[in-house]
């Protein structure tokens, strides 16, 4: 509506001009180089308004001419980089026909092989062709846009052909120029771990923690495994000194971890520290009941009746007495010592807390054991068979 009342306005507007100079001609007379003009103000009006409507269309025409190569080439380089991107998720897709049509069009319309790169390295991995891939990812080191994914490149490639020093090499170059990304980190310490070099992993997850490329407490649990398989291999050494520095590492990165508690406490142990081994074994066992730890607490005393036993097993699990492991560790423990009624009191316990197989089983042979049951131990199997059903 407000469109419509302008243009009848200034419609209107123009009319009254039109007319109000119609009523008033004057004369104008041009005099200049021997020509002489006398024509009225109207008449000149419009033919000013004529020069000057030619005059703006010969300007656009000279500024579009001027313009039509960069034109041309904008044109060129959204067609050459509609290309690049429709070649990229074909090579992501594994179309290869498609991938390497896309990559010839990128290359013409662009004319910028630093640019598309990517594209052709991506295709020759599909097509098989790793030696050309490489050289692509090598290309693309030149340019410092490119560089991080011309390593990236690389360093698949090389994990691709089992090249380990060369993908561990590479990538300690991504990381100078992406510190922060997760799989980089994650690459390079599980490269780390696999050729022995466990020292520069445990620096690689301490820089990881501060580059931010993972979690503070991840980063800490594999380390804490880490510092125990360091501890495994200088025990296997002999080297009890070092294996004890490095289980009370892993345990300070990770109290919770049994296998670092086990690998501590036997050190100790066979260092001739059997105390020190029983507190780790029964602190390891407050943080985390496991078997393991049962195991290596029970191991400590070689050749041990099964009453003693089960009174230092009832040691270690006095400060868990209601988890399940430490029912089954005592159910064990006392089977063994044939104290049937403290065998059945933890089997029942355990079997209410979490039913399973075992314990069934366990109960069953309590039965024959204890009163020679052959219904009741028959019943115990029945459920045991249920829940394997």
């Amino acid at each position: 509506m407000v469109r419509i009342v302008s243009y009848v306005l200034g419609l209107s507007l123009l009319i009254a001009g039109a007319v109000w100079l119609a009523d008033r001609p004057g004369a104008v007379i041009v005099d200049w180089l021997g020509w002489r003009v006398e024509t009225t103000v109207p008449i000149l009006l419009i033919a000013l308004l004529i020069v000057g409507a030619g005059l703006g269309s010969l300007v656009r025409l000279i500024v579009r001419i001027l313009r039509w190569p960069a034109r041309r080439r904008d044109g060129r380089r959204r067609k050459g980089y509609l290309a690049l991107t429709d070649g990229l998720a074909a090579a992501a897709g594994g179309d290869l026909g498609k991938a390497r049509k896309l990559a010839d069009r990128a290359e013409k319309y662009l004319a910028d092989p630093a640019l598309t790169r990517l594209l052709s390295a991506q295709t020759a991995q599909l097509s098989g062709d790793a030696k050309s891939a490489e050289t692509h990812f090598e290309a693309m080191l030149e340019r410092p846009e490119t560089v991080a994914l011309g390593l990236r490149g690389l360093l698949k490639q090389a994990l691709d052909r089992g090249d380990e020093t060369a993908a561990i090499d590479l990538a300690l170059r991504s990381r100078t120029i992406t510190p922060a990304d997760r799989w980089l980190t994650e690459t390079l310490f599980d490269l780390l771990v696999r050729t022995d070099r466990l020292r520069e992993a445990q620096d690689l997850l301490d820089d990881a923690v501060r580059k931010k490329a993972l979690p503070r407490e991840e980063a800490g649990a594999r380390k804490a495994r880490l510092l125990q398989d360091r501890a495994g291999k200088a025990a296997a050494e002999g080297d009890d000194r070092t294996a004890i520095d490095f289980a009370r590492q892993a345990l300070k990165a990770d109290p919770t971890l049994s296998a670092a508690a086990v690998c501590l406490a036997k050190a100790y142990n066979d260092a001739g520290r059997k105390r020190r081994a029983t507190a780790v074994l029964e602190t390891a066992w407050a943080q985390r009941p496991s078997p393991e730890l049962a195991q290596a607490y029970a191991d400590l005393v070689p050749g041990e009746e099964p009453l003693p036993r089960l009174r230092r097993l009832e040691k270690l699990v006095a400060r868990r007495p209601d988890d399940l492991e430490s029912h089954l560790v005592l159910a064990h423990a006392s089977f063994e010592a044939k104290v049937w009624g403290q065998a059945r009191r933890h089997l029942l316990a355990a079997a209410e807390t979490r039913p399973s197989v075992a314990v069934f089983r366990l109960l069953a042979r309590l039965e024959q054991a204890e009163y020679n049951n052959q219904a009741a131990a028959q019943a115990w199997l029945d459920k045991a068979s249920a829940i394997a059903a």
